[in-house]
């Protein structure tokens, strides 16, 4: 018994002093591969949303805000003779602030005005998409006249994002496979696996609207892109 005992202490300790280059030599250590896949799905939009705005000026704080509040009511009775409901409309923002200029009479002689601006943001959801352009106009005529832009986008996009990480998924495999044939090697299999999501729904800018044209506001939508990438990493 003792002398086992020594024998697997004398192995120990030879193994101990070998060289690491011949251990690892030993251990056949693994080279790897790491590949990233992506893909991109799109779709057509079902949802819309729009931002407008009224926004006035006054000497008077009071006036100013007097006149937004009647503007605004008025462009929630438009919005609302068109079939939007209160949880369609929502208040996104409400702001006063100043603003002072001088004007010379003279040259020792000065009067400082000051201006009051008042802001009312108001965001529209709708799932119409054919009436965008009919809300941007209803909105403008009844005192609207700030229109900040229009999103579109897919209010449930997993079913998107799932086909963009299947085909992201097979592009890192194909591409894994040509690599390693390229290169002489056999793939053991995967060792690490990670996925990453980003989507894109197109907006349409302020400076595209013609609400005060005659013909109305004609909005046509792109389509909403999802984007998958996955990072793969293989051993051999």
């Amino acid at each position: 018994m003792r002398k086992s005992l020594l024998k697997v202490g004398v192995l120990v300790v030879l193994l101990l002093s070998l060289p690491s280059a011949v251990l690892a030599e030993a251990g056949q250590e693994r080279g790897s591969l790491q590949v990233t896949g992506s893909a991109i799905v799109t779709g057509a939009p079902d949802v819309a949303y729009i931002t407008l705005g009224v926004e006035t000026r006054d000497v008077s704080a009071d006036k100013a805000a007097q006149e937004n509040a009647d503007r605004m009511a008025r462009v929630f009775a438009a919005l609302s003779a068109l079939g939007l409901s209160e949880k369609e409309l929502t208040t996104s923002g409400y702001n006063i602030y100043s603003s002072t200029q001088v004007q010379n009479r003279g040259m020792q002689d000065e009067e400082y005005i000051t201006t009051y601006h008042v802001h009312n943001r108001i965001n529209v959801t709708t799932k119409d998409l054919t009436s965008v352009g009919q809300i941007i106009d209803a909105a403008v005529k009844a005192g609207a006249n700030q229109v900040q832009g229009v999103s579109f986008d897919l209010e449930d996009k997993q079913a998107m994002q799932l086909e963009a990480l299947k085909n992201a998924i097979k592009q890192g495999m194909a591409k894994a496979e040509v690599m390693a044939e390229a290169a002489g090697i056999t793939l053991g299999g995967l060792a690490e696996m990670n996925e990453n999501y980003s989507s894109y729904a197109p907006m349409v800018s302020a400076m595209a609207f013609r609400a005060d044209s005659a013909a109305g506001t004609t909005i046509n939508p792109d389509d909403v892109q999802v984007t998958a990438t996955v990072n793969l990493s293989f051993w051999f």
